[in-house]
């Protein structure tokens, strides 16, 4: 049954939560407010919550600002107030910089930069999981005198200050403000601001979930440019190729210095190889471990290290402090750099001018670069052995393939994003309808139970989408074994589903009617068929308004015990002299094309005993046909 079928309307929630004046006479009864002044007031808090709900389901990261202001300006003139905040707490301090003001004409919004101006209490009081609220500043404990002479500075008269926790963790303060008189709040002011700061709290995190999803896509896209760049580069180019690679990391942080460190062998210490800094004004970097003893320490043992503050570091830390100091960093992510389980160097990253938080993303993607760098290093390391050719043939091929899955995955972000927002909704609606439930005076365990059941379930939703990718994304080791073709390349069509549908594209099957197998690598064949589906995404993209976009997938066998699988599309198609040259290595039709997919699709195709080509539509577009031998030809 629908959840809508089941929960109660939002009108019914709103009354229960945030109505202290409703009545009702017995368990069911129709809840009543008091007068037509209240069931008014209600109402316009109704549409208030429906409308910031309905702005914050799918708000896109980009629109952030405008939408958030937008909805500040809705909360004042509902809530007659002078004017609202959100503030975020920077780490480490007791000020806050604020994100987004609004404030009525005659008043002046909170400036949206970084505040000097220090509020311990307040950030006490919201460590707590307290609200903020006070009539007049008289008002306020004695222990927050600094805390009313900040508020006194900023004009702010009577307040209430909602903490907002995003993922488990404070992010700061929603703040209702009144300049202009002096107001004392009820209960209801109480419950309501309460409810707005769960909703401000819940866009956040969605906004931070799809921060994170462009994060990872954008490490991955910029790994893959800068792998791709060494995979070209002569062998006399490569130094510049790499500072460049660095500055292009630079630049994607916000960090004014990266560093390369090799690690010298049977030693602790580290030396700079490669690095690039923003300005040559900056101080020069102190020496790991020289300067920077429990850093070298932990890189060494092969453990990330990342700080948003100096504060944040630990007491072992105490030597380091002087020279992080004088080289004025403020925030470091230092990544050690690994090959076959050895330490064999290092990748920092700095910022001397912003206090950078290192979320969980950007570590993930440093350790992405620094795996390029540990290819560079092996690559470095095998130069004058005997079969180092050899040797480098095999290791390179494998990591063309992978860059070729990591940049699928990347150009997939914002499908990938779409997907797993639906049942991150669902999880946000099922959570809430536990929660009251839970609330209650009698709470309905079997039914709250089930909710949780729900919960779980879109959980795992959005898990299967998540390890999906990740499957694509990830290095493994080659692992031939029996596979259905046919559940394969549902399983790719599955991924690309709301792509194609944001396209509208419709993608029909022709199989089959008994099952068909083959000996192959899952991720290489899985590599395969989404290399070609997205060719054919993407060539359908041209086409004109009056041509069906459609996408066939036909799936059969031959007398010669072979597994054939054509993807066709309708779209311009190739031009003659391009029907094979689409198969060399960095050549692409695309103006954005790396010009590596086709050609590892053949070589995959080719390593499993198989074909792979292409050839014209008939009725329009191309066509790429490739054919496995069956499994039980290779028994």
């Amino acid at each position: 049954m629908a959840l809508a079928e089941t929960e109660p309307s939002l009108s019914q929630s709103i009354e229960r939560m945030i109505n202290p004046l409703a009545i009702s006479s017995e368990p069911g009864a129709a809840v009543v407010p008091r007068d037509a002044h209240e069931r008014n007031a209600l109402s316009q808090f109704e549409r208030l919550v429906s409308g910031l709900s309905a702005r914050f389901i799918n708000l896109p990261a980009a629109e952030v600002d405008a939408v958030f202001r937008e909805s500040l300006r809705d909360v004042v003139l509902n809530m007659a107030i002078d004017r609202a905040s959100l503030s975020q707490f920077v780490a480490g301090e007791t000020h806050f910089r604020t994100r987004h003001s609004w404030a009525v004409p005659g008043v002046t919004p909170v400036s949206v930069s970084n505040s000097t101006r220090s509020y311990p209490w307040v950030r006490a009081q919201a460590k707590a999981g307290m609200p903020i609220v006070f009539a007049r500043l008289a008002d306020l404990p004695p222990e927050a005198g600094v805390d009313r002479e900040s508020y006194r500075k900023i004009g702010l008269r009577s307040h209430i200050g909602q903490p907002i926790v995003v993922a488990g963790q404070l992010f700061g303060i929603l703040g209702f403000g009144c300049i202009l008189r002096e107001r004392a709040w009820s209960n209801d002011d109480l419950e309501r601001t309460r409810l707005l700061a769960d909703i401000f709290a819940h866009a956040l995190a969605r906004v931070r979930a799809q921060e994170e999803l462009a994060r990872a896509a954008g490490f991955e896209r910029l790994t893959s440019g800068i792998l791709a760049s060494l995979l070209v580069a002569p062998t006399d180019a490569e130094d510049d190729i790499v500072v460049q690679g660095l500055q292009r990391i630079g630049a994607f942080m916000r960090a004014e210095r990266v560093t390369l460190w090799e690690r010298i062998p049977e030693q602790r210490d580290f030396r700079r190889s490669y690095q690039w800094c923003a300005t040559s004004s900056l101080p020069a970097e102190p020496s790991i471990p020289g300067n920077l003893p429990w850093l070298g320490g932990r890189l060494s043992a092969g453990c990330v290290v990342r700080f948003s503050d100096l504060t944040q570091l630990p007491v072992e830390a105490h030597d380091d402090l002087p020279s992080l100091r004088a080289a004025k960093i403020r925030s470091l992510l230092a990544v050690p750099i690994s090959v076959h389980d050895a330490v064999v160097g290092a990748f920092t990253i700095a910022s001397t001018v912003e206090q950078c938080d290192w979320p969980d993303s950007a570590v993930s993607g440093a350790e992405l670069l620094a795996k390029v760098f540990a290819t560079l290093s092996e690559r470095q390391s095998m130069q004058g052995l005997k079969q180092a050719a050899e040797i480098e043939a095999a290791l390179w091929r494998e990591r063309l393939a992978h860059l070729v899955r990591v940049h699928t995955v990347g150009e997939m972000s914002v499908a990938l994003a779409h997907e797993i927002t639906q049942p991150l909704g669902a999880i946000e609606n099922y959570a809430l309808a536990a929660r009251r439930r839970a609330g209650a005076k009698t709470p309905d365990m079997a039914r709250i139970v089930d909710l949780l059941d729900k919960v779980v379930g879109q959980a795992t939703r959005a898990g299967d989408v998540v390890s999906r990718m990740r499957g694509m994304a990830r290095r493994h080791d080659l692992d031939p074994k029996e596979i259905d073709v046919e559940r394969a390349i549902g399983e790719c069509a599955e991924m690309l589903k709301a792509e194609c549908e944001a396209r509208e594209i419709r993608v029909e099957f022709d199989v089959s009617d008994h099952e068909l197998r083959v000996v192959a690598d899952e991720i290489h064949l899985q590599q395969v068929i989404m290399n070609l589906l997205r060719n054919a995404m993407q060539a359908m993209g041209d086409t004109g308004s009056g041509v069906a976009k459609v996408i066939t997938i036909a799936i059969g066998s031959d007398a010669s015990d072979e597994v054939s699988v054509q993807i066709a599309d309708r779209g311009p198609g190739i031009a003659d002299n391009d029907i094979e040259r689409v198969f060399e290595s960095f050549y692409s039709t695309k103006s954005d094309g790396l010009g590596v997919g086709l050609a590892i699709c053949r070589r995959l195709i080719e390593a499993h005993g198989g074909r792979l080509w292409a050839i014209h539509n008939p009725g329009g577009g191309a066509i790429f046909r490739f054919t496995l031998p069956a499994a039980h030809a290779n028994a």
